[in-house]
C-alpha cells in the first residue's frame, strides 16, 4: 500500500476516535448523576417538610444539562396537591440554601388565566403566549407560600411573550396597546414587559414587534 495512502488512513483513524471519545463524552454529560439526584431528592423532601403546610408530592428531578438556570443543575419537581401548581426544589448555589419556585409559578399561573381570555379576543388564535416571573420572586418578595397571595400585591415584574400566527395587521399597534391597557388596570399588574411578535409554530413570519415596559 502507498506510504501516503497508509498515513492518510492512520490520520483518519486518529481524527475518528477522537471525534467518537468526544460524542461519547458529550452523551455522557448529558446524563444525570444518580447520586446527585438522590440527593436533591432528599434535601427537597427535608425543606419541603420544613416549609410547607400543603401536602407537597415530588413526582420527578430536573437535570439542567443545557445551563438554562445558572444557579442549580439539578432540582426536584414537585407539586402541590391542594392547588396543582407544579415547581421546583433545588440548592441555589449561590445563596448556599435551598429555595423553590412556586410563587412564581403560581403567579405566572395566575396571571396568565387572568389575561389570556382577553388576549385571544383581540388576537385571535396564539401561537403562544408566555409568562415568567423569575424562580426567585417567592424569596424576593419574602412571600410567605403558606398565605394566600395574588401577584397584585407585589411589584414583581414578569416578562409576557405573545405570539401571533399571522403577517402584522394595520390594527395591531392600537389592539397592543390595549392589551397593556388591560393587564395594568384590569389584570391589576404593577410591573412587567410585554411583547407581541408574528411566529407560526416557532418559525419568524415576519420581524416586525411591539413591546412595552412599564
Amino acid at each position: 500500500m502507498n506510504k501516503k495512502i497508509k498515513i492518510g488512513i492512520g490520520v483518519f483513524g486518529i481524527f475518528a476516535l477522537g471525534i467518537g471519545l468526544f460524542a461519547f463524552a458529550f452523551v455522557q454529560s448529558m446524563k444525570p448523576d444518580e447520586d446527585e439526584v438522590k440527593k436533591v431528592k432528599i434535601q427537597a423532601q427535608e425543606y419541603i417538610k420544613n416549609t410547607f403546610k400543603d401536602e407537597i408530592v415530588i413526582y420527578d428531578t430536573l437535570f439542567d444539562n443545557m445551563g438554562n438556570f445558572p444557579t442549580f443543575d439539578y432540582a426536584a419537581k414537585a407539586e402541590n396537591k391542594k392547588d396543582h401548581t407544579q415547581f421546583l426544589v433545588y440548592y441555589n448555589e449561590e445563596t448556599k440554601q435551598m429555595e423553590d419556585s412556586y410563587i412564581a409559578e403560581k403567579w405566572e399561573k395566575e396571571l396568565e388565566n387572568n389575561i389570556r381570555p382577553y388576549i385571544e379576543q383581540k388576537l385571535g388564535a396564539l401561537d403562544k403566549l408566555w409568562v415568567d416571573y423569575d424562580e426567585r420572586t417567592g424569596i424576593t418578595y419574602n412571600v410567605n407560600p403558606n398565605e394566600p397571595s395574588s401577584y397584585k400585591e407585589y411589584d414583581a415584574a414578569p416578562t409576557i411573550i405573545i405570539s401571533v400566527p399571522r403577517k402584522p395587521a394595520k390594527k395591531d399597534e392600537e389592539i397592543f396597546n390595549e392589551i397593556v391597557s388591560f393587564i395594568q388596570k384590569n389584570a391589576g399588574l404593577k410591573h412587567g414587559m410585554i411583547s407581541i411578535s408574528y411566529v407560526k409554530k416557532g418559525v419568524p413570519l415576519d420581524d416586525k414587534e411591539w413591546h412595552k415596559t412599564f
